[in-house]
């Protein structure tokens, strides 16, 4: 059986007698239908910001990282990309991560072709620029140049859009999957389900018979002492 706190019980016994109170202007039988649902599916205060909590997420860093490759005929070689670092928090959880532009471009193409978003109201993706005379050849694996600089705003502006859009898309697979967030997902269905469990208090609240102990007796004089 769950357990309530005193503060939970006197909270819920105040807002059920609040209620009663507003019911004796309630005439008919609809009406008293009506009046009992709308308290029924009105969220507890405790529960709406848990629940309405968004995802944060930014682009706070870029680093260089080194792959090895085996090349045939020439042995052992290493390789260097940029991963941008993502910061992603709700509320007091929090996760960072590294990913590439390529990741970042191949999970935007996931969520088109699966129609997660849409595509004429969707953030673009940053396009891949196109460069001359090679110069981005020597500054593209250099994090504090122009040209990783200038990627790290545009995906971080991407993701921000992305998110604000579409506040809900932590809760998809594939989303869960490649931000590594199953945490995330995890508190939020324990807060759903918190959630129910006060509103199936509530309904067997106003269904129980009233609590004596919070009647206010006569004295001995026939009197109500308040």
């Amino acid at each position: 059986m769950e357990s309530h706190h005193p503060e939970q019980i006197g909270g819920l016994y105040f807002d059920i007698m609040s209620h009663s109170q507003k019911f004796a202007d309630v005439t008919t039988d609809d009406g008293a239908k009506a009046f009992n649902e709308e308290f029924l599916v009105k969220p507890l205060p405790e529960h709406e910001a848990e629940l309405s909590t968004p995802l944060s997420i930014e682009i706070i860093d870029a680093v260089v990282r080194k792959e090895t490759l085996l090349n045939v005929g020439d042995g052992i070689g290493t390789k260097e990309h940029v991963e941008y670092i993502i910061k992603i928090s709700r509320g007091l959880q929090l996760k960072t991560l590294g990913k590439r532009y390529s990741e970042l471009q191949s999970f935007h193409q996931l969520l088109l072709e699966h129609r997660l978003i849409d595509r004429l109201s969707a953030p673009p993706f940053p396009e891949k620029q196109t460069f001359r005379d090679g110069w981005y050849k020597f500054d593209h694996t250099d994090t504090n140049s122009d040209f990783v600089r200038t990627r790290k705003i545009a995906l971080d502006q991407y993701l921000k859009r992305l998110f604000d859009a579409n506040p809900t898309l932590y809760h998809e697979p594939c989303a869960i999957a490649f931000f590594g967030i199953e945490e995330f997902e995890l508190k939020a269905a324990e807060e759903v389900s918190k959630a129910a469990a006060q509103k199936l208090a509530r309904a067997k609240a106003l269904e129980a018979p009233p609590d004596q102990s919070f009647q206010v007796q006569p004295n001995m004089r026939g009197l109500y002492d308040v």
